[in-house]
């Protein structure tokens, strides 16, 4: 069993997962897309509330959550390597990088 404190961020967590996606727009097969299409906020935290007293449940949350999430996280990397950087913006990059190691920041 979570502590008060625990369970308390565990539900905030949920109840953020609830309402939005990280990513703005959820995956197609998201199964929270049709609690974040009830327009009760009460209902959506009583949710968050309930699966948070549970550490199966939450658990069975989070991992479909974390699951998406690295899925997603790896099209964007695929997709930003796929983006030419100019060489110009590169050289001012590593100058600044230069530059704030230099300083000491």
């Amino acid at each position: 069993m979570h502590s008060k404190n625990q369970q308390y961020h565990i539900t905030m967590r949920l109840f953020g997962l609830f309402i939005k996606c990280p990513f703005s727009e959820a995956a197609h097969d998201c199964p929270f897309g049709d609690i974040r299409s009830r327009e009760s906020l009460d209902l959506k935290f009583r949710l968050a509330e309930r699966i948070a007293r549970h550490p199966h449940c939450f658990e069975n949350v989070r991992n479909t959550h974390e699951a998406c999430y690295r899925a997603r996280i790896q099209q964007v990397i695929r997709s930003c390597r796929a983006i030419p950087i100019p060489s110009s913006a590169t050289q001012q990059t590593t100058s600044l990088l230069y530059e704030q190691a230099a300083i000491g920041q």
